[in-house]
């Protein structure tokens, strides 16, 4: 069976339906192509950039294509030139491609579900983080609704981002679990069910005493778990705080304005367990379109490299009427197989999936290929 059934429209006039019309433009206005020198058009130009963007490509393949594919004239040198100008233009277009969506219609109570996290990239030879990836992920949508990327110094905060608000749930993890995230979530009219610890925030109980982890914590029960009252300070409506212990015994915190009847207390963790989804989409990316390998730490290039990586998985999700994270993981065979599986498919949704599997020379060979497949499918949409 072909790893590609017969699709007319799988190719660059699919993808030029989720990107601006005016690419040559559009260019222009960022600056982007001042000189036509090697290069036709912006949309010329956009189809050579994304091919520095492929699976284990350089400037070198990416130039070479493009005068393979007749796209532009122009060497390493030139494109890396080319790529520098090019982070406002790429960005416009990524957040283009985020006004469609395969929309599922899975809500919870009639509230979009919203994760918010961040993850770190590294380039070659580095011992820490250089790049940041922070993102607003529609959960019932299965695809980001904002992205921003920051230096190592970008912390991760809801106040980076405006694209929730009333009608939406904020699920985040330990990260964003402090007072001012609390604040900034609430004000902009969204619900919230987020990670904490008393150690990092200040909450008041009923008497309005500030609670205490070395108080509080101790009185949580082995199994169930332990639903109190709090205030936080500059918000007037009183607050949960559910708390539960892990496998390990640890106490585990979530921070909710959602009242026992829209979420009662044994539903909470299942509720938050659904952050994962975002886990899952930045995994595809790295595992997928290997954007955890940075080619360089911080340079000129560096974000419009990220750029491309994500113009890409955007337009492989759309083309293919996909969606980056299923609620549920479904059993694939090779007979039906789509092009939606060769460029989402996951390739170790748990930890515990990928260390059971590791040793499996099958599951090993599935991935290789997997891998394979959806670079190939990548590859035809700029090509």
């Amino acid at each position: 069976m072909s790893v590609l059934p017969d699709v007319p429209d799988w190719d660059w006039s699919s993808a030029k339906r989720y990107l601006p019309f005016d690419l040559d433009g559009l260019a222009v206005e960022f600056g982007a192509l001042e000189r036509r020198r090697g290069v036709v058009d912006g949309d010329a130009l956009v189809r050579t950039l994304l091919l520095v963007g492929l699976p284990k490509s350089s400037l070198e393949r990416a130039s070479l294509m493009a005068r393979e594919c007749g796209l532009a004239k122009m060497n390493a040198k030139a494109l890396f030139k080319r790529l520098c100008k090019a982070e406002r233009l790429l960005q416009a277009i990524f957040l283009q491609t985020l006004n469609f969506s395969v929309n599922t219609g899975d809500k919870w109570k009639h509230l979009r579900l919203i994760a918010v996290d961040a993850t770190s990239l590294s380039g070659p030879a580095s011992k820490g983080t250089d790049q940041k990836l922070h993102t607003v992920y529609d959960l019932d949508r299965g695809l980001p609704l904002s992205v921003e990327i920051t230096d190592h110094h970008g912390g991760e905060a809801l106040w980076r981002h405006s694209a929730f608000g009333k009608g939406d749930l904020i699920l985040s993890d330990g990260g964003y679990g402090y007072n001012r995230s609390f604040l900034w979530a609430l004000e902009s009219g969204a619900r919230i069910c987020m990670r904490f610890n008393f150690q990092t925030v200040t909450l008041m109980d009923e008497k309005n005493e500030r609670i205490w982890a070395h108080e509080i914590n101790p009185t949580m029960p082995a199994e169930d778990a332990l639903d109190v009252v709090v205030r936080l300070p500059g918000w007037e409506t009183p607050l949960r705080a559910v708390g539960s212990r892990n496998d390990e015994g640890e106490p585990v915190w979530i921070l909710t304005d959602l009242n026992r009847e829209e979420l009662p207390t044994y539903q909470v963790r299942q509720l938050y367990r659904r952050r994962w989804q975002i886990e899952l989409y930045f995994k595809r990316l790295k595992s997928l379109i290997d954007l955890d390998e940075l080619p360089t730490r911080d340079g000129p290039s560096a974000r419009s490299w990220i750029w491309t990586k994500l113009i890409l998985a955007s337009l492989a999700a759309l083309i293919a009427h996909e969606r980056f994270s299923p609620w549920e993981q479904h059993k694939i065979t090779d007979e039906t197989q789509s092009l939606a599986d060769i460029c989402m498919r996951d390739l170790g949704h748990r930890a515990s999936t990928t260390r059971s599997s590791s040793t499996n020379p099958k599951r090993q060979t599935q991935r290789k290929e997997t891998k394979t497949k959806s670079a190939k499918a990548i590859n035809t949409l700029v090509a």
